[in-house]
């Protein structure tokens, strides 16, 4: 299925780089798990970029973005194999390019030889890119744009050696180290790439040195007026610390051992509250270890909060404590951000890129997971120092506000795109795959 109209989406009269149009390429749209991909694309399309979204997925998300709503239209979805759209580009390419295609088809699957796994998953997309492909002939796609270094920048993989339309790519967390299959072949092959932190950055361009040039870090900005805001409303009150933690109820989140860290300070006399926002699978093996602690009237798990809600929370607090275990964390988590754009003192873990935000002692403070001890240390130095407790809070605000407020990175996504894809003209099929 086609969308083709732009209802509601709001251009500028003047379009960037004459006769130019993108190919987004997502896993998912909408997808309300990846606001980020939002941003960056409304940023686009209100800097007057012409664009089609392809979307290897159908969505099921029952809760839609206003923003993503306005998009829907310029959305193409296709069947995986066997659909009238997929089998006609397949005779398309076969009958007009059948060197080019088979060329195309053996390079891909030759990198993913080694993972079988990954093997059968890109034998089952090929063909769904193939159509994707011809779809961007058709509307004169100029650039390709891929917005997981995984499968839908195999698939921008795959249109530059089918049709030799130039590519980029952003990398995010679990497609740069969970799934490494093809990644330095992508790098090679694109004209630029994006990624959300400097240790990212680092990481990619040591697996493709004499590319590191074209790797680009851009941080995924928020939209922080409303946390400036709610920096105001802070109770005065250092009697009691107040810990705000949220995140989903799952293990690796570490809601564990803040509840231990929390019976510490019971044993030790601090009074506190803490609250947990959020609701997962650990939800009742988290209830069962707060009763057997002793801490039913000391922490509370809220359930989940929409954004309006967690507002009244973040004027209740004074301390925002989260503490991952670093495996499966990549980036840096939105609620950190938050949390230190609305001037609360923030305690970490260790996380691969933390230190870009949560600075030990300058912006926050930081501490090894799976120590509930150290936690527990951490938050009395907090109640015991409220002068340094605040020293953090508004360092750490002003770091936030320097690095992810979401006009500045926006910016940055619009301007790297107008250096690079706007002002190239590229005929489709006149360079030679490489």
């Amino acid at each position: 299925m086609t969308r083709l109209a732009m209802n509601g989406v709001n251009r500028p009269k003047t379009q960037n780089g004459a006769g130019q149009r993108l190919a987004l390429i997502v896993s998912k749209f909408p997808c309300v798990d990846e606001t980020f991909i939002l941003r960056e694309i409304n940023a686009l399309a209100q800097n007057g970029f012409r664009f089609d979204i392809y979307s290897i997925k159908y969505s099921n998300d029952r809760v839609v973005q206003p923003q993503a709503e306005k998009l829907q239209d310029l959305c193409i979805y296709d069947s995986f194999l066997f659909s009238k759209n997929v089998l006609s580009a397949q005779w398309h390419f076969l009958r007009r390019k059948p060197l080019r295609y088979f060329r195309t088809f053996f390079s891909f699957v030759r990198h993913m030889w080694a993972a079988p796994r990954s093997l059968m998953k890109a034998l089952v997309l090929f063909p769904k890119a193939v159509s994707f492909c011809l779809r961007m002939q058709e509307k004169g796609t100029t650039h390709v744009h891929a917005f997981w270094a995984t499968y839908p920048c195999a698939i921008a993989y795959i249109a530059k050696k089918l049709t030799g339309l130039p590519y980029s790519f952003s990398a995010h967390a679990h497609d740069i180290y969970e799934d490494g299959i093809m990644l330095p072949v992508k790098l090679r092959a694109a004209k630029f790439v994006m990624t959300c932190t400097e240790k990212n950055r680092v990481h990619l361009s040591g697996l493709a040195p004499d590319h590191a040039q074209k790797i680009k870090h851009v941080y995924h900005g928020l939209d922080l007026r409303k946390f400036r805001e709610d920096a105001s409303f802070h109770k005065n009150d250092d009697s009691m610390l107040r810990i705000l933690s949220i995140g989903t109820l799952y293990r690796t989140k570490g809601f564990d051992v803040l509840i231990e860290a929390c019976a510490l300070l019971k044993k030790q006399a601090v009074p506190f509250q803490c609250k947990i926002v959020g609701d997962g699978p650990e939800r009742d093996r988290l209830q069962r270890q707060i009763s057997s602690l002793g801490l039913g009237e000391d922490v509370t798990l809220m359930g989940y909060l929409d954004q309006e809600a967690l507002r009244s929370q973040r004027h209740w607090a004074n301390a925002f404590a989260l503490l991952p275990r670093p495996y499966l964390h990549w980036g840096l988590p939105n609620v950190y951000i938050e949390s230190l754009a609305s001037k609360l003192a923030v305690l970490a873990t260790p996380l691969n890129a933390i230190d870009e935000l949560v600075r030990n002692e300058k912006t926050g403070l930081v501490v090894e997971s799976d120590d509930p001890e150290a936690a527990a240390a951490a938050l009395i130095w907090m109640f015991q120092f409220p002068d340094e407790r605040q020293r953090l809070a508004e360092a750490g605000q002003t770091l936030a506000y320097k690095l992810f407020d979401e006009a500045k990175t926006t910016a940055e996504v619009v301007a790297l795109f107008r250096q690079v894809v706007a002002p190239q003209a590229v005929p489709q099929e006149e360079q030679a795959a490489t």
